[in-house]
């Protein structure tokens, strides 16, 4: 499940970008994080002219099980912005990709036609619109930070720059706190140079084949989530199909952002402001049906189907298993906030796998 926390930030994280003429308040700097919870390790961002130009240097050990499936990550991968094109190398695999931000110029363009007071009534109605909302001020040492919630996030921000986050989504928790904080600090240019040692593949042409899914299944391809003892089993469905499936899904009132595939695992992710519908599809045998968390589901049956539904623990949300026997895979839908049973229902009767 934590494919589809970075399936969303990335979406999030990568439209909030090209949506800002100036991405922070501060021209250049440099910040160290200390990673905590399922995560660990540290982060690095060196960043120039407002946030235009950017270097997120990332170690980090990732460990998560849902479900039965336990994954662990290594992390050591640096991420090189500078205006509209982008260089991703993940120094583990040896290989990295790079591209260009989609609608950057347009976006660019639309911003700077704006008062700085326009463009923050702009942030803040889009901060509304995906549920979010700002619970005041804090201060972190001498830093006076706005704080905010966004899709079960907490995240304390100085001139637009993050000094703390805390989320807990789907049983996955991520925290980071700054340790050390340089706002004006100067930075050599080269920390703006694609990143040396790795291979890249452009994939400029995936974007404008499939929009943000194709940018997103790019991304999630290079998530390597798999543990030498929990090989994951692909799923016996084609990937084009599934997209199909999702293409073709209507959710009133909700959009769509895109489809990736994940090692095997299919995630497709739909948003209305507030509500967030994650819809996964994986091989049967990839999940522990002894699962403490699984076996507390209530069972029943519907359309055909064996079915599962039940509360996450430790999370306002809501999850239906619904099991696939003769193609031996699983569909997930997560809700978050929760849903009712009915209401997840219809959802699992507009997708036609």
């Amino acid at each position: 499940m934590k494919k589809v926390i970075i399936l969303i930030l990335a979406i999030i994280s990568l439209n909030g970008f090209a949506q800002e003429a100036k991405k922070y308040a501060i021209k250049s700097g440099y910040i160290k994080y200390e990673l905590t919870g399922n995560t660990t390790r540290t982060k690095e961002l060196w960043w120039d002219d407002f946030g235009q130009k950017s270097c997120e240097l990332e170690k980090s050990k990732t460990t998560t099980k849902m479900f039965g499936i336990k994954n662990t990550e290594e992390k050591n991968m640096c991420t090189v912005l500078v205006k509209d094109k982008f260089w991703v190398a993940d120094y583990i695999a040896g290989a990295g990709t790079s591209g260009t931000v989609a609608y950057y110029q347009e976006a660019q363009d639309y911003a700077s036609d704006m008062t700085e007071q326009e463009q923050q009534e702009f942030a803040d109605e889009l901060l509304g619109q995906l549920g979010g909302k700002k619970l005041g001020t804090e201060n972190l040492g001498s830093y006076s930070c706005d704080v905010i919630k966004l899709l079960g996030a907490k995240s304390w921000i100085y001139k637009g720059i993050s000094l703390k986050n805390e989320a807990k989504i789907l049983g996955v928790e991520a925290n980071e706190k700054y340790v050390e904080f340089s706002p004006n600090a100067k930075v050599a240019s080269s920390k703006f140079n694609p990143p040396a040692g790795v291979d890249y593949e452009n994939i400029s042409a995936k974007q404008q084949e499939h929009g943000f899914g194709g940018l997103m299944s790019a991304f999630g391809d290079m998530e390597n989530m798999e543990d030498e003892d929990d090989n994951i089993i692909p799923v016996n469905y084609k990937f084009d199909e599934f997209k199909q499936v999702i293409s073709n899904c209507e959710l009133e009132g909700y959009k769509s952002f895109g489809a990736a595939n994940s090692d095997g695992i299919y995630v497709a992710t739909f948003m209305n402001g507030i509500q967030t519908i994650a819809i996964t599809l994986q091989a049967d045998r990839n999940v522990d049906k002894d699962d403490a968390e699984y076996k507390s589901f209530k069972r029943f049956n519907t359309n055909g189907h064996t079915c599962r539904y039940g509360k996450l623990t430790e999370e306002d949300g809501t999850a239906l298993l619904v099991e696939y026997p003769s193609n031996g895979m699983i569909l997930l839908i997560v809700a978050m906030p929760g849903m009712s049973r009915e209401e997840m229902i219809k959802i699992e009767d507009k997708l036609q796998f």
